[in-house]
């Protein structure tokens, strides 16, 4: 009786150390970036406007480009969905992130991030094209549709880029709601087929123009910073009938807990990227409006997109 007992009990025993073994593995699994200890390698993930495919040889230029500004090694990591880059700074895989205005603000809401940097980007802005970290969308119709006013598409057919896009679904939808043509239901989000007889996800600006060309839609979004070709054709044969913004540009993210003077060496090899002799670093690989960064803070930066978000109740994704 009491050799078995002696037996449970060992046998208790190594179950226990198993399961503190376990637990150690996933708490180092999870948490690979200690607070303020020394980084001997530099996790950079970027979320591209760009097919992922297409990005191996500008992503090894940006890598050796940080290496040699940073004076450590960099690893340049390139997800499918901006999801993967929104949980690795939560758990810590990653040190510097490069991302949409959107998923960044949720980074720094939920994933214990710091906006280091906005981008600067060509964008238009009415019919003229300026450097700026911020730009506008616009509700357009044909020139000679009937409709000239957002209250005029109740009931119709509208197309909208993508639901995921704050330049082409959560800002139109908030201008909606600052009209009072659209209202939350209680504590849930803003629905826009309460509002438009059909609601059509176009998957891009290029799309949707296309539908409004066709006559298959009766409404649709452009946005500043598309490419000025599909800006300006959009805008040379419709009606601009509302606008929405400021939208923020892209940003650069880091991990809060870096070092500082890490976190200055990231900073100034990301402003080096505004020379006009490294601008293709980013323009091949992120976007190709690029034209440098800019520091902002993230009241200054994120202050309209917080409030669309408060007007839409969306979440991202």
């Amino acid at each position: 009786m009491i050799l078995g007992m002696k037996r449970a009990t060992k046998l208790a025993l190594i179950g226990t150390a198993f399961f503190v073994v376990a637990l150690l593995g996933l708490y180092e699994f999870l948490h690979l970036l200690p607070a303020g200890e020394r980084v001997d390698k530099l996790i950079v993930t970027v979320q591209p406007t760009q097919n992922p495919i297409d990005l191996r040889t500008p992503s090894e230029a940006l890598r050796k480009y940080l290496e040699e500004r940073i004076g450590i090694p960099v690893e340049v990591y390139v997800p499918t969905d901006y999801a993967q880059v929104i949980e690795a700074l939560r758990y810590k895989n990653t040190h510097v992130a490069i991302m949409g205005s959107w998923p960044a603000y949720l980074a720094v809401k939920n994933a214990q991030a710091e906006l280091l940097l906005a981008e600067v980007r060509t964008v238009a802005i009415g019919g003229e094209r300026v450097n700026a970290t911020f730009y506008y969308s616009y509700w357009i119709v044909l020139k000679d549709s009937p409709y000239h006013s957002l209250a005029d598409l109740r009931g119709k057919r509208v197309c909208f880029p993508s639901r995921v896009s704050s330049s082409g679904y959560l800002a139109p939808l908030a201008r909606l709601v600052e009209l009072g043509l659209l209202e939350r239901q209680g504590s849930g989000v803003a629905d826009p087929s309460k509002f438009f007889g059909e609601v059509v996800i176009g998957g891009g600006y290029g799309q949707c123009w296309e539908a409004l060309k066709a006559g298959q839609v009766e409404a649709t979004v452009i946005a500043g910073d598309v490419s000025y070709s599909l800006y300006t054709e959009a805008l040379e044969s419709s009606r601009i009938i509302e606008t929405q913004g400021p939208l923020p540009s892209h940003v650069v993210v880091v991990a809060k807990d870096l070092p500082p003077e890490l976190k200055r060496k990231i900073r100034d090899a990301f402003l080096g990227l505004s020379d006009p002799h490294n601008r293709d670093l980013m323009r091949r690989f992120v976007s190709a409006l690029f034209v440098g960064f800019e520091e902002k803070s993230e009241e200054e930066h994120f202050g309209s997109l917080t409030r669309y978000i408060e007007l839409t109740g969306l979440s991202y994704g």
